[in-house]
């Protein structure tokens, strides 16, 4: 929890504004003999401990001398004394203050099982790394070997994309590129990917392995200059034009080694969620999304 009484406190020590925040999680600060007392408060080693021990690193020197912690002891003795004057003014039981802390509880909960979540979904994934998405370097020899001229003669190029998320939007964008509307304006106009919509649906630079297979193949077989039909992939449907084309130096094995297992562990994990999908039965609601209001979406 952020200390805010605390933070409010320095202009009591001239300014002295250090410690801007304590880390959400506190241990138990109830442990130890009580240092001070303050009315009904108290400030147990424990809790001054913990909270010398939050300090930022740039002040961790001056309150490891004994000034340094009598000083802080005696903010910590203000920070109890406002306490105090709060209980007396009855402060806890206002509308405004039970409201704040309402909210706070309810944002710290939702942060809370954020959290847990993201715990049990980076161990998921470690354990699945070391099992089912386990690549060997047999795996990835063969893979090199079949697609050796990738790697002999590897290319890279230059593209552009307009983004849709229906067959019929990516049919209308279709239609007014045969209309004669320029792919960059079709682009900043229609597509969903705000990153490159802003120039003109411009991409990086791409070598194979880069991109999902499906886009990957449409974009490698076009001529400089040309426009694809209508390509899906699981991002949605695309529209791709080719800028350009390089060739690049040649890569051996070992060069390769570490970019094919990554590709591979992803396919593999690809894999893996289209199985986890069938057995879950996953559905979804297309009519609770279309609900969705440009103003849910996240700010740019």
């Amino acid at each position: 929890m952020n200390r805010t009484v605390v933070r409010g406190l320095f202009f009591v020590l001239g300014g002295v504004a250090f410690w801007a925040a304590a880390p959400a999680c506190r241990k138990s600060e109830s442990s130890g003999p009580v240092v001070a007392r303050v009315g009904n408060y108290t400030i147990t080693l424990g809790e001054l401990r913990t909270r010398l021990q939050e300090a930022p690193a740039a002040y961790q020197q001056y309150v490891a001398s004994a000034d340094g912690r009598r000083q802080f002891l005696n903010l910590l003795i203000r920070e109890k004394i406002l306490l105090a004057q709060a209980q007396a003014l009855g402060i806890s039981r206002e509308p405004a203050y039970k409201e704040a802390v309402s909210k706070f509880k309810g944002e710290w909960s939702r942060r809370l099982k954020e959290y847990e979540e993201t715990l049990q979904v980076e161990s998921t994934l470690r354990r699945l790394r070391s099992k089912d998405l386990a690549v060997s370097d047999a795996e990835v020899e063969n893979y090199y070997n079949e697609h050796l001229s990738d790697y002999q003669k590897p290319v890279e190029i230059l593209a552009s994309h307009i983004l849709l998320s229906t067959p019929q939007d990516a049919e209308t964008a279709l239609s007014r590129l045969k209309s004669g509307d320029s792919f960059e304006s079709v682009a900043r106009a229609m597509s969903k990917d705000p990153e490159t919509a802003a120039h003109g649906g411009r991409l990086r630079p791409m070598q194979r392995g880069n991109f999902v297979p499906e886009f990957e193949d449409a974009a490698f077989k076009l001529k400089v200059g040309q426009i694809s039909g209508i390509v899906k992939t699981q991002f949605g449907f695309h529209i791709i034009r080719k800028l350009g084309e390089k060739r690049l130096e040649p890569k051996s094995l070992a060069d390769a080694k570490e970019e094919i297992r990554s590709r591979l562990e992803r396919d593999k994990f690809n894999q893996w969620v289209e199985a986890k999908q069938s057995v879950l039965g996953v559905q979804v609601n297309d009519q609770a999304m279309s609900a969705l209001s440009v103003e849910d979406s996240p700010k740019q």
